[in-house]
């Protein structure tokens, strides 16, 4: 994450390179994050996030995905530095 005083809410983006698999793996899995940042962002400090995954999420549920991202977003918030 990169803190930006100039932001006024986080934006989000990612990063699914060719070896995660094919395009149409990689866009579920964009699409499943997108919902589940959507429903976070309001507890998320602005500034600039790059979300991307290992091949090993493909094999993950959403719930389980959900899980991974809760525990990132609480280090990302522990260590935000200006």
């Amino acid at each position: 994450m990169f803190v930006d005083a100039s932001l006024s809410a986080p934006h989000v983006g990612y990063a699914l390179g060719r070896s995660y698999g094919s395009a149409v793996r990689r866009n579920r899995l964009r699409r499943q994050l997108r919902e589940l940042v959507k429903t976070r962002e309001s507890a998320m400090a602005p500034g600039v996030y790059v979300f991307g995954a290992s091949p090993r999420a493909a094999t993950a549920s959403f719930a389980e995905l959900g899980q991974h991202l809760d525990r990132l977003l609480v280090k990302c918030s522990g260590e935000v530095k200006p």
